[in-house]
């Protein structure tokens, strides 16, 4: 029942249709493109406006216009092209500060795991600045993140911030303006959690400009990009599409068993199903029995993983109830969803927030209006 309100993660149609323009070939790059256009007028002004929205988009679509010839203005090309520098540059700029960053976690013999953007602009996209990247996202063992932190100081990075503590991980800043971010658990949502040493493995080597740098496979990278995309407000860029479409079009071949395995093991399985969905529509090639397991195991999910896939839809949503409740359209899903509203599950509450004494529960319940409108409001 909670599938209908959850297909609100999902890019909307005019969204589709430029993803189409920036990753499909030929006459469907140009329907894409075509269809994304259609209603916004002649306006130069106007169509760089709304193409700045997504402007982490925009190299892909530059390399679309070569490729397929879309029919483009030139006032919008040569904002294209302007988008792609910027890339360019960030890129550059990106890779040896990172590379030093990996030395020092590396000499520090801190088994860091480099994960997500760069991992995706370093393997599977074909060139770095078509994967837009502003940090470094690295993934430590808790019992690490001391270490890791005082290595990453000693190269020219400072924590921004309080503490967030061993569960939480640590942000900083090289002088440079880069960020990096520590994690100790591949996934930002509580119930999703995953020990290091079983998400990264096994691992793999890349190279960051020279340097060495480990990863986790392209499963758990893959799960990792769609599981971000269940709860992260990062979800309305759209990179997870683009992410997923470089990691299933990159010629290996993944163990989508391994993929089955692992949304049960984290728990994800409901809403990581309504994404898998949308993209097999969208022309990747997901296996059609791996659909209908992954599917199988959605339905069975327990009230408590669609209380956290629904809690997680809002996040991603930025709060957004509204959207949240025309996504909902039959009055059983609605039922559904106004009860997660008023009164979810205790083990819910118990897994998204941390008190530290079990009668200030009740006030939590009180509190959750209050909290929904200010949070709108806000």
């Amino acid at each position: 029942m909670v599938v209908e309100t959850l297909s609100a993660l999902l890019p909307s149609a005019t969204e589709t249709a430029l993803l189409a323009a920036c990753l499909k070939t030929a006459s469907a790059a140009r329907a894409g493109w075509t269809h994304w256009c259609a209603g916004r007028g002649a306006s130069e002004a106007m169509l760089c406006s709304d193409l700045a929205r997504t402007r982490t988009l925009l190299p892909l679509l530059s390399r679309s216009v070569v490729r397929n010839g879309l029919d483009m203005s030139p006032g919008v090309l040569s904002y294209l092209r302007a988008a792609t520098l910027r890339e360019e540059l960030r890129a550059e700029r990106l890779r040896p500060i990172g590379a030093t960053a990996l030395s020092a976690l590396e000499r520090a013999g801190v088994n860091a795991f480099v994960v997500r953007g760069v991992t995706l602009a370093a393997t599977v996209y074909e060139r770095w600045p078509l994967r837009h990247c502003h940090d470094l996202d690295l993934l430590v063992a808790p019992a690490e993140l001391t270490t890791a932190v005082r290595a990453l100081a000693a190269a020219d990075c400072v924590p921004v911030g309080p503490a967030l503590g061993p569960r939480a991980g640590a942000r900083l800043q090289h002088t440079s303006g880069m960020g990096l971010a520590v994690h100790t658990r591949p996934f930002g949502v509580g119930f999703y959690d995953a020990p290091v040493e079983h998400f990264a493995r096994p691992d793999r080597c890349i190279r960051v400009a020279g340097a060495s740098a480990r990863t986790v496979s392209s499963e758990a990278t893959l799960v990792h990009v769609l599981g971000h995309a269940t709860y992260s407000a990062s979800r309305r860029n759209l990179r997870w599409v683009t992410d997923a479409w470089h990691l299933l079009a990159a010629g290996t071949p993944l163990d989508w068993d391994d993929i089955v395995v692992r949304l049960d093991a984290y728990r994800l399985t409901l809403p990581v199903a309504v994404l898998l969905r949308y993209i097999s529509e969208f022309g990747m090639e997901v296996p059609a029995d791996v659909l209908v397991r992954v599917t199988r195991r959605a339905q069975a999910a327990t009230s408590v993983a669609e209380d956290v896939a629904l809690g997680g839809a809002l996040a991603a949503r930025s709060g957004d109830l509204r959207t949240l409740w025309r996504s909902t359209r039959s009055w059983r899903s609605r039922a559904r969803f106004a009860r997660w509203l008023v009164a979810p599950s205790p083990a819910y509450m118990r897994s998204t927030f941390r008190v530290e004494s079990a009668w200030l529960y009740p006030l939590l319940y009180a509190c959750r209006p209050v909290r929904f409108v200010t949070t709108r409001f806000v």
